[in-house]
């Protein structure tokens, strides 16, 4: 994959977590709340990991 790519797809991850969590934070959302919540750290991690997993692969000479 593209490194181009790879960013783009780091940050719309992130930029998704962000959507859930302001999501989270809307009053006709009240029952939603919690799982838009657990939805956005789950998916922040997930980002998170993929990140820091690209990062150790640049470091070890395994990715462009």
């Amino acid at each position: 994959m593209n490194p181009l790519d790879r960013q783009q797809l780091f940050s719309a991850l992130m930029l998704a977590a962000m959507a859930l969590f302001v999501a989270s934070g809307a009053p006709s959302l009240g029952r939603w709340r919690r799982r838009l919540r657990l939805g956005a750290v789950a998916l922040f991690a997930l980002a998170m990991t993929a990140v820091l997993v690209e990062i150790g692969l640049w470091l070890g000479g395994l990715v462009d």
